[in-house]
């Protein structure tokens, strides 16, 4: 399958926005995106630490940010990346109205949700759907940073017994 390569227009304005968001902050992301679509800037490609923006209308746009990888809740029966078909087929713009749902190459897995399709706020699958990835990263979150505390208290204790070693 060819990936489709996001390609500038040259007749169109494009802003570069430097931010960093980890998984358990994508709800932050999603109203980000919203604000500079509101303002006439539309995500059209993004990488780890950029997101290209082209210049349009200004309008109220819903997005729905993911990640692509390996994570899974606790019992391993449920994954984000899991329900991306359904996800993009059911709530997404079609990618011929969407330069964003077009672009395979972005680096976050991020859906234009198609508001006039589904009724966001009432949407019971599509608030199950934000509340499952909130829960899921935050829980991501939460036992990284725990093992990561872990290995620097190993540390802590072995330098400290290789001092009193060496006394």
């Amino acid at each position: 399958m060819k990936k489709n390569n996001f390609l500038k227009v040259p007749t169109k304005k494009y802003i570069r926005k430097i931010r960093f968001y980890p998984a358990f902050m994508y709800t932050k992301l999603d109203k980000w995106l919203n604000k500079m679509s509101l303002s006439g800037w539309h995500l059209v490609d993004s990488n780890i630490f950029s997101f290209l923006f082209e210049e349009g209308d200004k309008k109220n746009t819903t997005y729905f940010t993911y990640d692509f990888g390996w994570a899974r809740n606790d019992s391993g029966k449920y994954s984000i990346p899991l329900r991306y078909p359904f996800l993009e087929k059911t709530y997404g713009v079609k990618p011929k109205y969407s330069k964003l749902n077009k672009n395979k190459t972005k680096f976050y897995s991020t859906v234009e949700i198609d508001t006039q399709k589904i009724d966001i706020e009432n949407d019971v699958g599509y608030k199950e759907l934000i509340s499952d990835r909130d829960e899921l990263y935050t829980k991501l979150a939460i036992k990284s940073a725990v093992a990561f505390l872990v290995i620097i208290l190993i540390l802590v204790v072995s330098m400290y017994f290789l001092f009193l070693c060496t006394l």
